[in-house]
């Protein structure tokens, strides 16, 4: 009897902690559109961004900046309707030739807070 005790009670302890070790992951970047560190000859329409878990759009954003650090004007983020994993931030306008800096941050649908930047060029 002490003993299926001694079982229940370690059984309950590794799931309690398995679930507080998922609950405590955060979001990572997955990918991006356009790709970090590489250049397209296509001007892009929107930055997107993947994540490993569904983002509040609301709570997350993104900041461009040219190659002189000016911000240039973006769109009101959202998630994809089809994937909550995807931040999607519309760009208003062309971009020019040159070096963008994509500074990034999301909250996930846990309330976790993460952030970072990459770069990407256009090219003509």
């Amino acid at each position: 009897m002490l003993r299926q005790k001694v079982s229940t009670a370690a059984l309950a302890l590794m799931t309690a902690s398995l679930i507080a070790t998922t609950a405590s992951a955060h979001p990572t970047l997955a990918s991006t559109n356009p790709p970090a560190n590489l250049s397209t000859t296509t001007t892009p329409t929107e930055i997107r961004l993947n994540f490993t878990e569904g983002v509040i759009a609301k709570f997350s954003g993104v900041e461009l900046k040219d190659q002189s650090g000016k911000a240039v004007a973006t769109g009101t983020p959202v998630t994809d309707p089809k994937d909550k994993k995807q931040l999607v931030v519309p760009l208003p306008t062309p971009l020019l030739a040159g070096r963008y800096t994509v500074s990034w941050h999301a909250v996930s649908e846990d309330t976790h807070r993460v952030q970072g930047q990459y770069s990407f060029k256009v090219e003509r």
